[in-house]
């Protein structure tokens, strides 16, 4: 550490512009390990340049270090921003700050609007400041950003843990980062490759970043499937909360910084910047859904309800089995077979008009959605490219991503992963018939008994992945 002061006291005296950050980089890159357990030191884009860096180096146990250290510090800037967003997007708490200021406000609409806006902006700066001061605001670059989003992270470490011989830790690795990028063909080569290796288990192959919420949603489904419905509806409840809460965190994670490439009038700057934040927004049903579910996001959300419904019917809880079975209609209206469990649960002697209706949390939800659509859509059809004003990103030309030649594929191909002395991986396969769980669930569409109330897909007739919905599909109680 003498020899970091020293430097850092050298480099001030010098006036360096970037002295301060650089001396911080460099005590996390030669002090002890353990010194990363504070992912907060140092920006999350430099520990990632850095671990690059070490990968071409071929230097592994540096690289894992800074990879690990950098997903941690991302997840790290990304809930406490997330957090202050949740925090100070309390209206309660903003409308007291504004009355503290000034009790009249309340009666000029404008005026107590933007009271409310710069009360928040408020709570956001000292929240921020209190969870990671001056980091958070350090901009990072949005092809950095993008690539923690795809888990690109993930690519280096997959190798970085096989040269280091943790075979759990590459498989994982790998794993996780084929589920948002099921094309990625070097990567299907490396699975292939551990799927045959000699001690790869199907347990290895966990992807790490599977929000909480979606396992929950197959924890539901395989209680459905075990006929354990009190199971069943208890983990459908709880992936339910928090799916809406993911739902909730990923639209205030779209209210980040804009930057206007043009000199737009006051009230078209805003509207500018809000509606690219309510295009952020529209993708948050895609992106919480999450990549296992890339093409089937639609169904994801009102599937919760159709076990829901079913489990709910079997334990005998008809009134709150009938509102699942109408909260699934408010996505899918015309869905018959679920109409048809309508008109049974109808029949019920337990069922009035006011007690078969929709669920709140799915009301709020959908009601939220609608409007914001509603929203963007006047803005992107009031404002035209021949206008002054350009809407989010149509307006702007696509920068070209910057190429950098001296940073190879981190993905190594599958031949590569073999070292010296690796016995051929054909004569130390597993079993023929193993099929380790990857990335995607499958597009299989369930398939239903015709009886007079539709339930589900059993577990024979369909795997648990399958979720997609349309005018086949069959669901009975």
């Amino acid at each position: 550490m003498l020899v970091v002061q020293k430097t850092c006291h050298i480099m001030a005296q010098a006036g360096f512009i970037f002295g301060t950050t650089f001396c911080l980089y460099l005590a996390v890159l030669l002090v002890d390990p353990s010194f990363g357990d504070d992912p907060s030191i140092v920006p999350y884009d430099q520990l990632y340049e850095a671990g690059k860096t070490h990968y071409t180096r071929e230097q592994w146990l540096d690289t894992i270090l800074h990879m690990e250290r950098a997903i941690k510090n991302y997840k790290l800037r990304k809930s406490s921003t997330i957090g202050c967003r949740v925090k100070c997007a309390n209206q309660t708490r903003i409308l007291k700050d504004v009355m503290a200021l000034d009790h009249r406000y309340p009666n000029h609409s404008e005026l107590n609007f933007f009271a409310r806006v710069v009360k928040r902006a408020e709570c956001l700066k000292h929240c921020m400041d209190e969870k990671l001061g001056d980091i958070w605001q350090l901009p990072v670059h949005e092809d950095i950003e993008k690539e923690f989003e795809a888990r690109v992270p993930y690519d280096y470490l997959q190798l970085a843990y096989w040269r280091t011989n943790q075979l759990a830790k590459a498989v994982a690795a790998a794993h996780t980062f084929i589920v948002a990028n099921p094309d990625h063909s070097v990567m299907q080569e490396n699975i292939e490759f551990y799927k045959e290796f000699e001690g790869v288990t199907r347990d290895m192959f966990q992807d790490m970043e599977r929000p909480e919420h979606e396992q929950l949603f197959y924890d539901a489904v395989s209680a459905y499937n075990n006929q354990d419905y009190k199971e069943c509806k208890k983990s459908a409840e709880k992936a339910l909360v928090l799916y809406y809460k993911a739902d909730t965190e990923c639209r205030l994670s779209c209210e980040g910084p804009y930057t206007h490439d043009y000199f737009p009038e006051f009230f078209q700057s805003i509207t500018n910047h809000y509606t690219t934040v309510l295009k952020c927004k529209s993708e948050c049903p895609e992106q919480v859904a999450g990549p296992n579910q890339k093409t089937n996001y639609r169904n994801y959300l009102p599937m919760h309800y159709h076990y829901l419904q079913f489990c709910l019917f079997q334990l005998g809880e008809v009134v709150n089995a009938a509102q699942a079975a109408s909260s699934f209609l408010l996505f899918i209206p015309d869905h018959e077979d679920m109409l048809q469990n309508i008109r049974f649960y109808q029949r019920q002697s337990d069922i009035t008009a006011d007690n078969q209706q929709p669920r709140k949390d799915a009301v709020e939800y959908l009601e939220t959605v609608t409007l914001e659509q509603k929203l963007l859509d006047l803005a992107e059809t009031t404002f035209t490219l021949d206008d002054e004003m350009i809407v989010g990103e149509e307006g702007g030309k696509e920068e070209e991503p910057p190429i950098t030649e001296d940073m190879p594929n981190p993905t190594p191909d599958a031949a590569k992963l073999i070292r010296k002395g690796d016995l051929d991986p054909a004569a130390q396969g597993m079993d023929a018939g193993f099929q380790a769980e990857t990335a995607e669930p499958t597009d299989a569409e369930p398939s239903f008994e015709e009886d007079s109330i539709q339930r589900p897909a059993t577990e024979e007739e369909s795997p648990e992945v399958s979720i997609i919905l349309d005018d086949s599909v069959k669901t009975e109680l």
